[in-house]
């Protein structure tokens, strides 16, 4: 993770208060009703109920879907166990970051374990229960909390961060996520490449993102974000490689610059992907 992108993740509410919020509200099939003989002879006749037809997929939403197919065609990031080593450096090459993470399904749980910064982190969220160990003691001075971001967004900022990064393009499912109803057709990295701008709800987080995908696979290869587009402020990541475990396919690294002056801020490494039902 590059260094930079790492606090401007942090200031981006929309990669965690969704997650927040427990329990998830789910539909359940509605009951069965069972009546007597007697009453269902007296009962009137019911008109079948009419489904509604789903509002047709915009050409940027149609772009997505492709990309979704690429990456994960068996829906396995919401319905498997993710597990994958996450290793980062900062801009001089040197480690910031080596961890393990694991991803329950539907992200109804979250574990990662390894150094940041130096220290020995071993965290785990489940709903709105958190375990946070550094160094091996619970017992954490406020200080090295706020130095490893552990009082973030009520202490979940890990699990958000960690779950959009490595959840992409699948997270753009997510709800309160806004997508333009048109792709753009473009250049990243000297490359042509289809693109969608994403905003989202008030409420979810204020930045605008633009993701860009290789046209003829619909491969995710890179993303843009700006917290206020016109003063061009924020960060691009660059996507390069694949690492893959039963048919899910995610990014590989991640190389992190500023979109004022392309500066580089570093990179991470996936790797050890395993994916299990």
């Amino acid at each position: 993770m590059g260094g930079k992108g790492l606090s401007q993740f942090g200031r981006r509410p929309h990669i965690s208060r969704m997650h927040t919020l427990n329990p998830v509200f789910r539909p359940y099939p509605l009951a069965v009703l069972f009546v007597s003989l007697g009453a269902a002879a007296c009962a009137p006749e019911e008109t079948p109920e009419v489904e509604a037809e789903a509002a047709p997929r915009t050409p940027a939403e149609e772009l997505l879907e492709r990309s979704i197919q690429f990456h994960d065609p068996a829906g396995l990031w919401t319905s498997g166990t993710v597990s994958l080593a996450w290793n980062g450096t900062g801009s001089e090459g040197e480690e910031r970051v080596a961890l393990d993470l694991m991803f329950y399904p539907d992200e109804s749980a979250f574990a990662m374990s390894g150094r940041y910064r130096g220290r020995e982190i071993a965290y785990a969220a489940s709903g709105n229960e958190l375990s946070i160990a550094v160094d091996g003691s619970d017992r954490i001075p406020e200080e090295t909390a706020e130095e490893l971001r552990l009082r973030r967004e009520d202490g979940f900022f890990w699990r958000s961060y960690f779950g959009f990064l490595t959840g992409l393009p699948m997270k753009l499912r997510d709800p309160g996520t806004r997508i333009d109803s048109e792709p753009l057709e473009t250049e990243f990295m000297g490359r042509p490449v289809s693109a969608i701008r994403v905003t989202y709800d008030a409420e979810v987080g204020g930045d605008t993102w633009y993701f860009y995908f290789a046209p003829e696979t619909a491969e995710l290869v890179g993303c843009r974000f700006y917290h206020d587009e016109s003063l061009n402020d924020g960060e691009y990541i660059v996507f390069e490689g694949l690492v893959e475990s039963g048919g899910m396919r995610l990014p590989a690294r991640r190389s992190w610059y500023v979109n004022a002056d392309d500066r580089f801020l570093g990179s991470d490494e996936l790797s050890g992907l395993t994916v299990s039902r």
